[in-house]
């Protein structure tokens, strides 16, 4: 709630998961658990249903959290070549998902990719602007 991955967490073993899901509980009545991909963070900007350039996202920590986003030197974002066939099944999953979820005017798709293959990890419909 709140965006910016607030109460995020990388729970790295059994034990922890409660403390994680109360830490999330204090911003939140509801809380998401999703298994853990590890691979390249990329974000796809949209404006008017077209695509701009990939973003390779870089976190110095181990996922792309609030400190990363905010951070002086947290992470670092920059246009990322990717192979032509990996960059054709983005820019089709990001687009099917654009309009799939009637975004309008802007929005920035966020993936993951591990092994050559693009997972959606969510759609910002007011992406930052920090």
């Amino acid at each position: 709630n709140g965006g910016s991955s607030v109460a995020t967490t990388l729970v790295e073993s059994k034990e922890a998961v409660k403390d994680a899901v109360l830490e999330a509980l204090k911003y939140d009545t509801e809380v998401m658990i999703e298994e853990y991909i590890k691979g390249d963070e990329i974000t796809c900007p949209i404006i008017d249903g077209k695509m701009l350039p990939v973003l390779a996202i870089k976190p110095k920590g181990k996922f792309f959290d609030i400190a990363s986003k905010y951070e002086d030197g947290g992470a670092d974002e920059f246009i990322v070549e990717l192979n032509e066939d990996i960059h054709k099944e983005v820019e089709k999953m990001a687009l099917e998902t654009y309009k799939l979820l009637k975004c309008d005017v802007y929005a920035r798709v966020d993936m993951l990719v591990k092994d050559n293959i693009p997972y959606v990890l969510e759609v910002n419909t007011l992406p930052g602007m920090t």
